[in-house]
């Protein structure tokens, strides 16, 4: 049931190779070309409510298949850490962590990479070199109960949307092994894997471990990039201002234990005026997807048809899956340009605006962008404990 497939992209042509079925690809992935001369195209989840639309209710059944994964390997362990991977995959991380959970009773933590630089707060630092980003930070978890899981953990459990190389991961696993050196086992959770054993094998001499990759799509790929293509510059980089005032600190980057648990009141008070069974779209900000997703499973349980995205810093062309973009400054003082993409794709009645930062010039950007299309747009600060 493999299939093979290229795609056209204006910045080369992409050659795939799946070893599942292509009605399941295509469930879960599409393509689009990045603004990024180190890596030409990009795999467009569409489950992750990053660039583009999605059902709180398809969200959640990746969750729950990626902790079914995990929860099929046997293992002995009883402390996990588990880690998120920022920008695109901090809402996947989280998600994964609690639908297992809620299945399992051995102990687990969740801490989540950032893009964000906190001046006071030790941390791990390693590079994703193919990423448009450069500055990557996993924080040490600030609660002594949570720190104490994070140093002594038997199994380290990464998650990811696509893996091509590995060597993020590599780098992320020796960085965490100096603070662990007793780690027993290494487990890699991504909804598309690319890897292939001669990377697989790299990564396990340069981190010493007998790294265990489990997803729910796997292959190969090639990329022959177009010769006479000319990137335009984005500056994704941020400020080195310490962002600490501006982050929900809870949300996993200085490590969190527990399920988030969503506040209903808030946002009975600002539906109750809406259409019952009106189209919704619930936007998040950069790595704050998580509790977009809360808040649009809790309305699509209200009778409410719910779309749930986030905002991103990621440059993608227009084009192949991605049909439109909105281009603002994004809302967390780096001064650097942010995108909504597929903005288009559905007609809303109503747009939800979620935000950890204060309300400023910025987040008051995206919202008159919004409202340029006509749609309703509230705007919401949610109380996540």
């Amino acid at each position: 049931m493999s299939f093979a497939k290229t795609i056209a992209l204006p910045t080369g042509t992409l050659k795939i190779q799946i070893n599942e079925p292509e009605n399941l690809f295509n469930q879960y992935i599409d393509f689009a070309a990045r603004n990024n001369p180190k890596r030409g195209f990009l795999f467009i989840s569409k489950v992750l409510a990053k660039h583009y639309p999605c059902k709180p209710t398809d969200i959640l059944q990746s969750y729950d298949a990626l902790s079914e994964l995990l929860l099929a390997i046997a293992n002995d362990s009883e402390k996990f850490v588990f880690i998120g991977m920022a920008e695109t995959a901090t809402a996947l991380g989280l998600g994964v962590y609690e639908s297992w959970l809620k299945k399992t009773a051995k102990t687990g933590v969740y801490c989540q990479t950032t893009r964000y630089f906190l001046s006071d707060q030790p941390f791990l630092e390693f590079e994703e070199a193919h990423s448009h980003a450069s500055d990557f930070y996993l924080y040490l978890p600030q609660q002594p109960q949570i720190r104490a899981v994070f140093n002594a953990a038997d199994t380290l459990v990464l998650i990811d949307d696509e893996i091509s190389t590995g060597n993020t991961f590599a780098n992320l696993i020796n960085a965490y092994k100096k603070i662990n050196p007793q780690l027993k086992r290494v487990l890699v959770l991504s909804l598309l894997n690319l890897t292939d054993e001669t990377a697989r094998a790299r990564v396990n001499a340069k981190t010493g471990m007998q790294v265990e990759w489990r997803s729910i799509l796997t292959g190969s790929y090639g990329f022959t990039p177009a010769v006479d293509f000319y990137f335009n510059p984005v500056n994704v980089d941020s400020n080195q201002d310490c962002k600490k005032h501006l982050l929900s600190l809870d949300y996993g980057r200085l490590g969190r234990q527990g399920l988030l648990q969503q506040s209903d009141r808030e946002l009975e008070s600002l539906t109750e005026d809406w259409q019952q069974h009106g189209t919704v779209l619930v936007l998040g900000t950069g790595e704050f997807i998580y509790h977009a997703f809360l808040i649009g499973l809790a309305l699509e349980k209200r009778g409410f048809q719910v779309y749930v995205q986030s905002t991103s810093r990621s440059p993608i062309l227009t084009g192949a899956a991605i049909g439109d973009s909105l281009t603002f400054t994004d809302n967390y003082g780096d001064g650097i340009s942010n995108f909504l993409y597929n903005s288009k794709a559905r007609a809303y009645d109503y747009v939800l605006v979620c935000h950890e930062t204060p309300k400023n010039a910025e987040i008051n950007r995206i919202l008159a962008l919004l409202n340029a299309t006509s749609i309703q747009v509230n705007d919401g600060t949610f109380c996540i404990s």
